[in-house]
């Protein structure tokens, strides 16, 4: 009996084991690598770059600049990152930097030197005023009167008074008040340092706190240069009680988020506010806002204006038309 050979196999059996992936293709990746803290800095230099052009700002873009240059340089030492804006934010910081150092030395040395012109004019302008005053007239000189029997009798000395015609008439202390500034602004001129013109404001403020006792201005006169209310509906004032010295509340809420000086519409003087404008003669009732040390807190911008027009923040208990 013959034996027959099994048939050939179509196909060759594979190894064993289990069957390949259906899909082993590997997506790309979708985005970049970002450095955030590149992005940072470039923020930070743009800004300051921005700061150090504008006189008043320059002073505080180093607050910008600064982290700029630290942060740009931390980007840059990071592996596999991109360092574009890193380096851009290191570069803008260093520049802003050196700008606003610039724009900060040439705006106070204008300042200082603005400081002398200021108090030469106010001494002009006071000369000017005390050279057109009738006290300074000339007058013909009368014939000696009779002596009568009412010339015997004693009179009672007048206290010193402000200037009626334009801020109404002051008490005593309001009177000595507005002269110890008019003598300290009359002495801060001429090659003081800044050294001593700050003594001088130190001393003169103390000689200030001295004459109000109490820090209070009790039923002082002047005139109302500024008034108007806040987003809120709040009232603000500022009233001059001789040339360029000012008692003020502050005109905004941010910047009385401390002092609280706005005048709320449930203040009962409130209403006389709205009935007046500026140039109105008023008399008015006031607490200083105490600050640094002192029963005085100055409004101005600047120690040089300080000096020559001050101007003093205070909450208002009593305005009245007079």
């Amino acid at each position: 009996m013959s034996s027959v050979p099994p048939p050939p196999q179509p196909y060759a059996p594979g190894p064993a084991g289990p069957p390949p992936p259906f899909n082993s293709f590997t997506p790309p990746p979708t985005g970049t690598a970002k450095n955030g803290l590149g992005t940072t800095a470039m923020v930070l230099g743009i800004v300051a770059a921005l700061m150090a052009v504008i006189p008043g700002l320059s002073f505080a873009a180093w607050l910008f600049a600064v982290p700029a240059i630290i942060l740009g340089i931390i980007g840059l030492r990071k592996r596999g990152l991109p360092h574009g804006r890193a380096l851009a934010g290191l570069i803008e910081g260093g520049a802003a930097l050196v700008v606003a150092i610039a724009v900060s030395s040439a705006a106070a040395g204008s300042v200082s030197e603005g400081f002398s012109d200021g108090v030469d004019s106010a001494r002009a302008t006071t000369a000017a005023e005390t050279t057109a005053s009738p006290s300074a007239t000339s007058k013909p000189t009368a014939a000696p009167a009779k002596p009568t029997a009412d010339a015997a009798k004693p009179t009672k000395e007048a206290a010193p008074a402000a200037d009626t015609s334009e801020y109404g008439t002051g008490p005593a202390d309001e009177v000595a008040f507005v002269q110890a500034i008019q003598a300290t602004a009359d002495s801060l001129g001429g090659d003081l340092t800044d050294l001593q013109r700050s003594q001088a404001l130190r001393n003169r403020d103390a000689a200030l706190c001295s004459t109000l006792g109490d820090a209070t201005a009790t039923d002082w006169s002047g005139k109302i240069t500024t008034i108007g209310a806040n987003g809120e509906g709040k009232a603000y004032v500022t009233v001059e009680i001789a040339p360029g010295v000012e008692i003020k509340t502050w005109n905004n809420a941010f910047s009385d988020a401390v002092d609280n000086t706005l005048i709320d519409p449930s203040t009962p003087f409130f209403n006389n506010l709205v009935a007046m404008k500026e140039g109105q003669k008023v008399t008015f009732t006031a607490q200083m806002v105490a600050e640094d040390g002192s029963c005085l807190s100055k409004g101005n911008l600047t120690e040089t204006f300080y000096g020559i027009s001050p101007q003093f923040i205070a909450h208002f208990t009593n305005v009245v038309a007079q």
